[in-house]
């Protein structure tokens, strides 16, 4: 019953100038003397406001045409914004199917170029398709991909056409998201509301307000609700949006009517109806009636509430008369597609075929040539490898001899080498054996020397402890009696002590001597031991 205007906006629906005369356009784009950037725009806004809404099929054609002559250019750009157009005129005939596979083809040559402002719009575009089709995640993520590009984007930029595509993504996010969870369609929303007040967007801006409005209707919190309805209804009345304007009295008039204050919704329902007829919009006019028709029937008034019911329905007839006329518009549009489709593949079918056949025939020639051909070459191989065989046969033939002869040289020189080691072996073994047989007696002959060595070093150290000591003692004693004696004189006491002196000078060599013989005979000892 609420006319919701719960608005996708279609982003494929640029936001136009006035528009041009088409036929101005047309001869602008024939126009071969301007600059390739003028013809090329003025195709596209001819394809745009001349055709797009009312033609899909003509939109189509002037889209080929643009495309065409920007792939001759080799503007890529200009080639993705063809196949948009294209997408869309397949949309405005619900053909989804044709419409995504252009949709994505423009997608694929932005990514290309990496225009990426073009990818934000094909992504918004796709995800429109997703959402009529009831793919509720897809469109969701289509429509967040081209959110968080434009937000990408506007770190570093300030141009409009980024905020432009925020404006998209926030309203379609927030329409979807305005029956699964309505406190964050609310914040998309608020963001949309702060971005069209900022760009001047007021038709945009009044739809938001709208949106918001109904959020708060289903949530009961009226007063909230009927702010938002009026500041969509003055934006839009504003701006001269009669449809807008239609919609938003009849709003408020619902919004009252639930509010049991009948006769302030009887008046924005009448206000509705009479906007509705002039501009001939039945929906409207609908709705206006069937909100005076449960007014008059709630307050009793039966007669005048039978006579808004019969324009209800009459209302709504028309209007499901013209929605049937839309359709079979549709279809027609679609079966001339079809159509000309199957004309063209008809068509490419037949030449097709025509080439098919040229292709074989050449093929079968080709075919003959090349065994033809095939039977030169193998006898002439067969010829070659004959000849290979044969002369490879006598060479090996000598290649064998050589190297066995130079294996044979090898091996002797291996052979003369094996003797030799051989008896170096023999020898060495020879002087080992020697070596051992005479290892017993050269031990006892060294033997025999370390004794006699050692016993002339006893005799020594004898001869030194018995001959050399006894008149050491004997000096000794003789010292001892004479000072015993005790002379007065001090010549006697100077010989006295001189005699003292030597004679420990001569006890201290002899005690060293001593031990330095005890000490080689020590050493003696144990090199015998280490030598046994």
């Amino acid at each position: 019953m609420r006319g919701a205007l719960l608005l996708i906006f279609l982003s494929i629906w640029q936001a136009l100038p006035a528009q041009e005369n088409t036929d101005s356009l047309r001869s602008v784009w024939e126009n071969t003397d301007l600059s390739d950037s003028l013809r090329l725009k003025a195709i596209n806004k001819l394809a745009w406001e001349g055709y797009i809404f009312s033609d899909p099929d003509s939109a189509y054609y002037y889209a080929q045409l643009h495309y065409d002559f920007a792939k001759e250019r080799g503007f890529k750009k200009e080639m993705a914004i063809a196949l948009n157009t294209q997408g869309t005129s397949f949309y405005m005939i619900e053909n989804y199917a044709k419409a995504s596979a252009y949709f994505y083809q423009s997608l694929k040559i932005k990514e290309e170029i990496n225009d990426t402002l073009g990818i934000a719009t094909s992504l918004l575009n796709i995800g429109m398709i997703k959402d009529d089709q009831g793919l509720i995640d897809e469109a969701i993520e289509h429509y967040t991909k081209s959110m968080e590009l434009a937000l990408k984007m506007q770190e570093t930029s300030n141009d409009t056409e980024i905020e432009k595509k925020l404006v998209a993504a926030y309203n379609n996010l927030g329409t979807i998201y305005t029956d699964i969870e309505p406190e964050l369609a609310l914040d998309y929303f608020i963001k949309t509301i702060n971005i069209t007040a900022k760009l001047g967007m007021t038709r945009e801006l009044a739809y938001a307000f709208n949106n918001i409005a109904n959020i708060y209707s289903e949530r009961n919190e009226k007063e909230k609700a009927l702010k938002y309805y009026e500041e969509a209804l003055a934006t839009l009345i504003k701006i001269g949006d009669e449809g807008g304007t239609i919609d938003g009295l009849n709003n408020i008039g619902i919004h009252y009517f639930e509010e049991g204050s009948y006769k302030k919704a009887i008046n924005y329902a009448h206000q509705a109806l009479d906007k509705s007829k002039k501009n001939e919009n039945k929906d409207g006019a609908s709705t206006a009636a069937e909100i005076l028709y449960e007014c008059h029937k709630a307050m009793g008034d039966y007669q005048k509430a039978l006579q808004f019911h019969e324009l209800h329905i009459q209302s709504r007839d028309s209007l499901e008369i013209e929605l049937n006329k839309r359709e079979i518009t549709r279809q027609g549009l679609q079966y001339r597609y079809e159509k000309q489709a199957a004309a063209d593949s008809i068509a490419f079918a037949a030449q097709q075929e025509i080439q098919d056949i040229k292709i074989a025939e050449q093929a079968e020639q080709l075919k003959s040539e090349q065994t033809q051909r095939f039977l030169l070459y193998g006898v002439l191989a067969l010829i070659v490898i004959l000849s290979i065989v044969i002369y490879r046969g006598n060479k090996d033939k000598i290649e064998a001899a050589k190297i066995i002869a130079k294996q044979k040289e090898e091996v002797e020189a291996q052979r003369d080498k094996i003797l030799d080691q051989h008896k170096l072996l023999e020898e060495k073994n020879r002087e080992i054996i020697d070596f051992n047989n005479n290892l017993e007696t050269l031990v006892a002959e060294r033997t025999k020397e370390l004794e006699e060595s050692l016993n002339q070093i006893r005799s020594y150290q004898h001869d030194l402890a018995h001959n050399i000591r006894a008149p050491y003692v004997s000096l000794m004693g003789l010292l001892n009696l004479i000072q015993d004696e005790r002379f007065d004189s001090n010549e006697n006491e100077k010989v006295l002590a001189q005699l003292r002196i030597t004679g420990d000078k001569i006890g201290v060599v002899l005690k060293d001597i001593s031990k330095e013989l005890a000490k080689s005979e020590g050493n003696n000892n144990e090199q015998k031991s280490r030598e046994l």
